[in-house]
């Protein structure tokens, strides 16, 4: 076999089978993050911040132990969040191979109070990350696996305060009240008056 051949056997062998090596050694580290909440939720903000809690654990998929953290956020920015708190932040934890976290919050947002500025109904697409650390350093590496969640941002009706429904209240009686007494004049004028008979 001549060496240009050999060189050629040996690139397309490098060219297949690293490939196939890469994926296994990159399924080897794989997490899931698994939501016990609903991942798609509904928030009605009013004058006060509002906490959205996706809850849910993480699994190690593997047979290897795994350190990680939970990272994300609002993707891209939005006014509507206020604060973005993740279950897992640094330094991270070591799930060992086929371990779960158990239920924990994955996320907490905290939106802001309503504001009319903005426009209501809205959404608030969020990105959770579950990202490698060494224990050893605690330098931070690649993405091991991302999921999205998404808020959906709705304002309350604002109610009448309680002196405008006690004065709409009175209103009504008072409005009530001389349409009854109008009646009941027509209806004794109507009585009292002699009848002909012809």
């Amino acid at each position: 076999m001549s060496l240009r051949l050999k060189l050629t056997f040996l690139a397309i062998s490098f060219a297949v089978w690293f490939p196939l090596t890469s994926l296994s050694t990159a399924k080897a580290d794989a997490l899931s993050i698994v939501y016990t909440s609903t991942q798609n939720q509904t928030a009605t903000v009013g004058s006060t911040f509002t906490a959205v809690i996706f809850t849910g654990y993480v699994i190690n998929n593997t047979n290897a132990p795994i350190s990680f953290q939970l990272t994300g956020g609002p993707e891209p920015f939005e006014p509507y969040v206020a604060s973005f708190i993740d279950g897992i932040g640094y330094p991270g934890i070591t799930l060992g191979g086929g371990q779960s976290t158990g239920v924990i919050d994955l996320a907490i947002i905290n939106l802001q109070p309503f504001d009319s500025s903005l426009v209501y109904p809205g959404m608030v697409n969020l990105v959770l990350d579950a990202i490698l650390i060494d224990p050893a350093t605690g330098r931070v590496g690649g993405t091991i696996t991302e999921n999205n969640a998404s808020i959906k941002v709705q304002a309350v009706v604002p109610e009448p305060s309680k002196p405008s429904l006690l004065a709409i209240g009175l209103l009504l009686i008072c409005i009530i009240g001389i349409l009854h007494s109008s009646h009941r004049r027509n209806a004794d004028a109507n009585f009292s008056e002699p009848r002909s008979w012809s």
